[in-house]
């Protein structure tokens, strides 16, 4: 998540890198449904948030708060840890916004974490054979 943030401020060229990226990995429909559902959160940030987070450059090699926050958040709202992710959303935008940006933030998440799980799942195959 940190890494599409930090991808898609970049502009134009870093954006498709980032659609090609997921569209690899996670096939058209769901990387479809990844980007549409990172566009809104990305939408709701700009216009309800309590501040423009702070997204290092892609080089960087730490985090700045704002990432983390945001990758927490997305993280419980995909995990359907509702009173965590409220929580988090509330120190990211205004209340009318918090349900539409978890929603947002799992539609983005959930074909992360999925292939994350593939990924692993694959990897502890290879080491036992």
């Amino acid at each position: 998540m940190i890494g599409m943030l930090r991808h898609w401020a970049e502009g134009e060229a870093a954006q498709m890198a980032v659609w090609h990226d997921l569209r690899q990995c996670l096939g058209e429909q769901r990387a479809a449904s990844c980007l549409n559902g990172f566009e809104d959160m990305l939408d709701l940030l700009k216009k309800h948030g309590w501040h423009a987070p702070l997204i290092l450059s892609p080089e960087a090699t730490g985090y700045s708060e704002d990432e983390l926050a945001i990758a927490r958040f997305v993280m419980a709202a995909t995990e359907q840890r509702r009173g965590v992710a409220l929580a988090e959303a509330s120190f990211l935008v205004s209340p009318c916004a918090m349900l539409n940006l978890m929603h947002a933030a799992s539609r983005a998440g959930l074909p992360l974490l999925c292939e994350d799980c593939r990924l692993r799942v694959m990897m502890g195959r290879r080491t036992v054979h």
